[in-house]
C-alpha cells in the first residue's frame, strides 16, 4: 500500500545475532563418590567445591581423576555419581530414655567407609537436652543442647540435617513424651555400610543422564579399563555427535597391562570419538590437559602436571607400537617433565582436528537454528550464509582453520541452497568443508656440509 498523506513510515528489523557457544573443555566424569546425589549431573568448577559435594576419600573412583583434572586446568567438571545395586549407607538407631527407637542416624558417605563414624551422646547441663559428638576419624562435629521437641529451635533432627557434614537424622516418632524421647547416653560406631556392585547398567544410566547436558564435550569413566564400558562411552559420543553435541570419550589401560594387550584394544574400538591413554593412572591429567587447551591446539608434546612418576615406562619401540595401534603414550623426559607423546584418537586421527571439526559443527548448528522460519527467500539464505561465513572467518583468525600451503585451497567452503523439491518441503541445505589446522609432529632438518 502506497502512502498518500505525507508522513514517516518506520519498519523495525531485528538483526539475528548468533549466540555465544558453550565453552569447550567441560569434562564429564562417571564413577563412585563418597557422598552426593546419585545419577544427578552436577557441575563443579574447583576441587574444593568437588570435595564439599562429593567427598575426598581415595576409596572412590572419581576422586583421583577429578584432582588430576583440576591440577591440569580443567574449566569445569560434570560429576555423575553411580552407586551400584544392593549398596547401603552405614546407620545407627538411637534408643530413648524409655528404651524405644527414637532417631535413625545415617552416614552421608556411601559404603563401608561410613562404618568409621562414631557417635557419643551425653546429657546436657539442661535436664531436657543432650550433647552429641560425631567423628569419622578425621573430622569432629559437636552439637550441644539438642532436644527431640519438634517445636524447639534446637530440634535434634532438623539441626543435624542442617549442620552436619557427616550424617543425616530421621525422627522415628517414639511415643515417649518429651523429654523421655531424647536419646539415652551412649557411645557407638555406625554399621551396615556396603559398597554397591557397579555394573554396565549403571554406566548406561549415567550416560543417559548426560544426554541432556549440552555443555559437555569430554566424557570419561573413572578408573575403568573395561573395553565394554569404553565402547559404551564411544557409542554415546557418536550418538551425541549426530545431534551436534559433539563429544570425545577418554579411557585408560589397566594397571600393569602388557603392550600386547594394550594394542589389541583398538582392534574393535578404532574411532575418532575415543581416546585411550597409557600407562594406567593418568586419565584425569590427560582429560584436564585437553580441556585446558584451545580447541584447535594439539596435546602433542604438552606437559601434564600433578604426576611425579608413571606406572610404567615404555621404550621407543613400545611407544611406536602404541602409536601404530592408536594409543596415547605418556613419557617422562628430562628437562621437560611428563609429556603426551602424540595426541591421537584410536582411529589415529589427531584430537585437535576432531575438536576443530566439532567446533565448526556446533557453531553452524547454533547459527542455523536462529534462522529457522526466515529462509523462504533468497535474501534469508544469503543472510544465513553470511553469518556462517563470519563465524568461520573468526575460526580462521584464531588459527583453527588454514588454507592449503600452496594457497590454492581456502580454509573453508560454504554453500547454502535449496532445490525445487527441497523448497517444496521446507528444506534448506548447508554444504560445508573446512581445513582444520594440524599439529606438526615431525621436524626434518637438512644439513649442508661444506668441505
Amino acid at each position: 500500500m502506497t502512502r498518500i498523506i505525507p508522513g514517516v513510515e518506520v519498519q523495525v528489523i531485528k538483526e539475528i545475532v548468533p549466540q555465544q557457544l558453550n565453552p569447550s573443555g567441560v569434562v564429564a566424569m562417571i564413577g563412585t563418590t563418597e557422598k552426593g546425589d546419585v545419577l544427578t549431573p552436577t557441575h563443579v568448577s574447583s576441587y574444593r567445591e568437588f570435595a564439599d559435594k562429593f567427598g575426598s576419600s581415595d576409596q572412590f573412583t572419581i576422586i583421583r581423576d577429578a584432582k588430576q583434572a583440576f591440577q591440569n586446568g580443567v574449566f569445569e567438571i560434570v560429576v555423575v555419581a553411580i552407586a551400584g545395586k544392593e549398596g547401603a549407607k552405614a546407620s545407627l538407631v538411637l534408643k530413648d530414655l524409655k528404651n524405644k527407637d527414637t532417631v535413625k542416624l545415617t552416614s552421608q558417605k556411601s559404603g563401608e567407609v561410613g562404618d568409621q563414624i562414631r557417635i557419643k551422646i551425653d546429657p546436657s547441663l539442661e535436664f531436657d537436652k543432650v550433647n552429641i559428638t560425631i567423628s569419622d576419624g578425621s573430622q569432629i562435629e559437636i552439637f550441644e543442647n539438642l532436644s527431640m521437641g519438634a517445636s524447639s529451635d534446637l530440634y535434634l533432627v532438623e539441626y543435624i540435617n542442617k549442620n552436619s557434614q557427616l550424617i543425616t537424622a530421621k525422627d522415628l516418632h517414639s511415643n515417649s513424651k518429651t523429654p523421655n524421647n531424647n536419646p539415652e547416653a551412649m557411645e557407638s560406631n555406625f554399621s551396615g555400610g556396603v559398597s554397591g556392585q557397579i555394573s554396565k547398567e549403571d554406566y548406561e544410566a549415567a550416560l543417559d543422564k548426560l544426554e541432556g547436558d549440552p555443555e559437555v564435550d569430554i566424557v570419561l569413566a573413572c578408573d575403568v579399563s573395561d573395553p565394554a564400558i569404553h565402547s559404551l562411552i564411544e557409542a554415546h559420543c557418536l550418538k551425541m555427535s549426530i545431534e551436534a553435541k559433539n563429544r570425545i570419550g577418554i579411557g585408560s589401560v589397566a594397571r600393569g597391562e602388557s603392550i600386547r594387550d594394550i594394542t589389541s584394544r583398538t582392534t574393535t574400538l578404532a574411532s575418532d570419538r575415543f581416546v585411550v591413554v597409557a600407562p594406567y593412572g593418568n586419565l584425569g591429567s590427560v582429560a584436564g590437559l585437553i580441556s585446558r587447551l584451545n580447541y584447535f591446539e594439539s596435546p602433542t608434546f604438552k606437559v601434564i602436571s600433578g604426576i611425579s612418576k608413571l606406572e610404567a615406562t615404555y621404550t621407543p619401540s613400545e611407544q611406536m607400537e602404541l602409536l601404530k595401534a592408536g594409543i596415547i603414550p605418556l613419557e617422562a623426559q628430562r628437562g621437560r617433565g611428563i609429556i603426551v607423546v602424540k595426541g591421537i584418537a584410536t582411529s589415529k586421527e589427531q584430537i585437535s582436528v576432531m575438536r576443530v571439526a566439532d567446533h565448526s559443527v556446533r557453531g553452524v548448528k547454533g547459527i542455523s537454528d536462529l534462522f529457522i522460519g526466515t529462509l523462504n527467500n533468497k535474501d534469508g539464505r544469503a543472510a544465513l550464509s553470511g553469518s556462517i561465513g563470519a563465524f568461520l572467518d573468526r575460526m580462521v583468525r584464531e588459527g583453527a582453520l588454514v588454507p592449503s600451503t600452496d594457497g590454492k585451497e581456502p580454509p573453508y567452503i560454504i554453500d547454502v541452497y535449496s532445490s525445487e523439491m527441497d523448497f517444496a518441503q521446507g528444506i534448506v541445505r548447508v554444504d560445508l568443508a573446512v581445513r582444520p589446522v594440524r599439529a606438526m609432529d615431525y621436524i626434518y632438518a637438512t644439513i649442508k656440509v661444506e668441505a
